[in-house]
Order: structure tokens, then C-alpha cells, then sequence
């Protein structure tokens, strides 16, 4: 047992034949290591795996678990030691893998080779504890045993992969739900579904289900389905409001900040994420209107010669964004030729006022709504 099973469960197939010869499969891994940030994942992969390598009727014998504070190495070798009384494998489970003793970790790398054919170790480590993108110490196994892990069995990290490959893990896993609900959802309304709620399984699994019980008897899940029942994304809201102002519709504009500001507890703080919203939003039609006057025609860092990449900014940067989310690409474009540089000059200065005013630096008016109101109409109107 192997990627393949793997595949198998987080896509939500799998069939009895397959669980019966992996559990006289011998030469399957003997030992699992399960990371990443996408718990829903990871708890799909285990249930399988525990489905293949478990014989049910025997499950409180052949399975162990331990938590890795109190797991210690020759504990977790004892149990892996002991002859299963089923058809499957002696399967060890340690929780929170990533909080055995570091000298244990140590010692279990150095053993894993002894683990018997009829033995399997599954490790799962909970998300990783970040601080400036990297895992803080002691929040993932060591190194040696994740390299000992690999020698002799699998890691697999969830959540992780470029935005195409989750984004494509994320549409095969929204598929397989509804096809087991027996229904059918076209590309189209299937695509929009992953751009509204991302790449999460848990929040996928749960807007399936509302887009199942949403539609009742019908057999059809269609794009005006996803439109109704998930929630739209805050780039989509801004989007939305960003080609009112540059179609220059003003009354469409203001109504979609108040929609934007309507349900607000606290309007100052709302008011200023808003502003801070749209801000990033110009800074990045600025630079696809740099790009495209400097004649590239695709927004990807292949696309674009080293002099210019040099010049995009570190923070919000365009081609960033891109890369995490392609969609975007059309929509900065096509948003990009609605201004032109002196237009943008003008919005920037605007936001700049909008945000002094916010604070109390200059302007006479105080309430944050009517703040942001002047601010459409003079990105609308360009008055």
C-alpha cells in the first residue's frame, strides 16, 4: 500500500478488494509519516490507511495508539513487535509525533529498521508553528526521523504543492463528494466552486454538502447553485467594486462598499481593512499597467525580463499573486486598461486622503463611511 492508496482516500474511493489483498500485502510500508497543514486531509489518509492494514474484528488488539508526550522509542518497537492477532498488521499510531522526546526521536530513527514485515508505525504531526514562513523548532519530527521514516516507508504532507496542484487536488476531492451523492456538477460551476471557497477540505466537505441539500431532488449542481450558497470571496467583492469604478458606475460602486460595510460591528475597523483592501488592489493594477505599457503579454515571471522583475515590489507583489491565484490574471489585466497612469496617480492620492482623514491627520469629516463614500465617487468620477 502505497500513493496509490493514498490518492484513493483523499479522492474518497476505494473498494473492499483493495482492503483485503493490502492487508495480506506484507511488503506494504512499515511506517507512515503524516504532515501538513490540511487536517481534513490528513485524517482522511489515516482513516484509510487504518481501513487497509487493521482487521476490524481485531481492531482493539492490532491497534495501539500513544501520544507522542509520553511515546517513548522502545515502547513504540515493543508494540510494532507484537504478532497482530489478525488477518492485517500490528498497527502503532503516535498523535502529535512531533512532541516525542527529541533524544527518543533519536533512538526510534536508529530502530525503524527493526520494525517486522507484520509492524506498521503511522507518525502524524499536526500543522506546523510558523514564524516568518518557516516551522518553529520542536513543531515537526526531526529531521533524522523523518529521514528514517522515508528510508523505510512514506511521508506525506498535506496542504502543500503549488496553487495548481491543490487547486486540482481540491476540484478531484468537491468531484468525488458530489458524485457519491449521486449528483453531477459541470466544469464550469465546479472550477467556480474551488474559487470561492479555496483550497481547504474540511470547508470544501462542508459547502458540498450545503450545495447537496440546497438542491434537493435535482440531479445538477450548476454555477447559479455555487453563486447562492457560498460565500463570495473578499478578492471577488473588491473586484466587483473596482469595475464599477473603472466602468465609472458610480451608483453601482457606493452600493457595493455599503454591502461591503453593511453587517459591521465596527465600522472604523471595517472601514480601514476596506480602504487597505482597495489600496493593494491599485497597487496591483499599477504594476500590471507597468508590465503591460513595457509590452509583456503574460503575467507570469517567466514572461517577464529581469529588469523589470527587479522593479515590482517585494510586498503585493503581481506576479506573486498570480502564481497562488491565475484567475486573477484576466481581471487585473482587462482592469489595468481601464486606468491609465495618470488615473492611477489620482487613486493613489485619493486612497493617501482617504487614509489621513481615517485618522484624524487632515479633513474635516470624522465618520469612516462617509469617508469612504467621498472616496468612490472621486475614484468613480476622477472629480
Amino acid at each position: 500500500m502505497g500513493l496509490t492508496v493514498l490518492s484513493k482516500a483523499i479522492s474518497g474511493k476505494q473498494d473492499n478488494a483493495g482492503v483485503m489483498a493490502s492487508r495480506q500485502n506484507k511488503s506494504a510500508p512499515r511506517v507512515y509519516l503524516l504532515m501538513g497543514s490540511d487536517e481534513f486531509q490528513k485524517r482522511m489518509a489515516l482513516d484509510k490507511i487504518l481501513q487497509q492494514l487493521v482487521d476490524p474484528d481485531f481492531r482493539d488488539f492490532d491497534l495501539e495508539e500513544l501520544d507522542g508526550e509520553t511515546a517513548t522509542s522502545e515502547r513504540i518497537i515493543s508494540g510494532l513487535s507484537t504478532p497482530p492477532l489478525g488477518g492485517g498488521r500490528r498497527v502503532v499510531l503516535v498523535r502529535f509525533a512531533n512532541k516525542i522526546d527529541p533524544e527518543e526521536q533519536r533512538k526510534l530513527a536508529r530502530m525503524i529498521d527493526s520494525i517486522p514485515s507484520t509492524g506498521c508505525l503511522i507518525l502524524v504531526n499536526p500543522a506546523a508553528e510558523k514564524s516568518d514562513g518557516k516551522p518553529k523548532k520542536g513543531s515537526e519530527v526531526i529531521a533524522d526521523l523523518s529521514k528514517a521514516a522515508r528510508k523505510v516507508g512514506e511521508v506525506h504532507e498535506f496542504g502543500t504543492g503549488s496553487y495548481r496542484d491543490k487547486t486540482e487536488r481540491a476540484r478531484e476531492f468537491a468531484k468525488s463528494q458530489i458524485d457519491a451523492s449521486g449528483k453531477q456538477i459541470s466544469a464550469d460551476a465546479l472550477a467556480f466552486l474551488v474559487q470561492r471557497v479555496g483550497d481547504d477540505f474540511a470547508i470544501i466537505a462542508s459547502e458540498v454538502q450545503k450545495l447537496i441539500d440546497w438542491t434537493g431532488d435535482r440531479e445538477r449542481i450548476n454555477r447559479e447553485d455555487v453563486e447562492a450558497v457560498t460565500t463570495e470571496t473578499p478578492e471577488e467583492k473588491i473586484f466587483r467594486f473596482l469595475d464599477a469604478i473603472a466602468s465609472r458606475n458610480t451608483a453601482l460602486a457606493l452600493q457595493l462598499l455599503d454591502n461591503m460595510l453593511e453587517t459591521s460591528d465596527d465600522i472604523q475597523a471595517d472601514a480601514s481593512r476596506t480602504l487597505a483592501m482597495i489600496a493593494r488592489q491599485f497597487r496591483l493594477i499599477w504594476q500590471a499597467r507597468m508590465l503591460l505599457e513595457a509590452g509583456v503579454k503574460r503575467l507570469e515571471k517567466s514572461a517577464v525580463p529581469k529588469q523589470i522583475l527587479a522593479a515590482l515590489p517585494s510586498e503585493s507583489n503581481l506576479l506573486d499573486v498570480i502564481e497562488r491565484q491565475p484567475w486573477q490574471a484576466g481581471k487585473l489585466t482587462t482592469q489595468a486598461k481601464s486606468f491609465s497612469q495618470t488615473n492611477l496617480r489620482k487613486c493613489f492620492d485619493a486612497i493617501a486622503r482617504a487614509d489621513a482623514a481615517m485618522k484624524g491627520i487632515e479633513g474635516s469629516v470624522e465618520d469612516p463611511r462617509t469617508v469612504m463614500r467621498l472616496l468612490v465617487i472621486e475614484l468613480a468620477t476622477g472629480s
